[in-house]
């Protein structure tokens, strides 16, 4: 996070209560962070989630409800996740959110009966 004090911000209030945030990166100040061709904030080639309970839960939910997920489990998300997004405690709030799926549950490895005799 303290490369993120080497940017600055400048925020903009308009008449109908929308705030406009713009940052800029001093250029050799950080190494980690960076705006991608669109313009977006990145760490580390990873586009940064704001602190927004809501468009991380929506991230969450189409990752793990996508017909492809198959309920693979927090690592596995949070592996894939991890490849496109980051947001501080990413991995945490992954975890939360497996642990309230009671299909990931059930899945579980330890959950499950052996099939025959070893």
């Amino acid at each position: 996070m303290t490369d993120l004090r080497a940017m600055f911000a400048r925020l903009s209030l308009f008449d109908d209560g929308s705030l406009l945030a713009e940052l800029q990166i001093e250029s050799g100040s950080t190494l980690d962070f960076g705006l991608n061709s669109d313009g977006v904030l990145c760490f580390r080639g990873r586009i940064c989630v704001p602190n927004d309970s809501d468009l991380r839960q929506l991230i969450l939910r189409e990752a793990h409800n996508s017909p492809y997920a198959m309920h693979r489990g927090g690592n596995k998300m949070y592996h894939d996740l991890s490849k496109l997004y980051w947001w501080p405690g990413s991995k945490r709030e992954v975890t939360d959110f497996i642990a309230h799926c009671l299909t990931c549950q059930q899945v579980k490895a330890e959950h499950q009966l052996p099939l025959s005799l070893l």
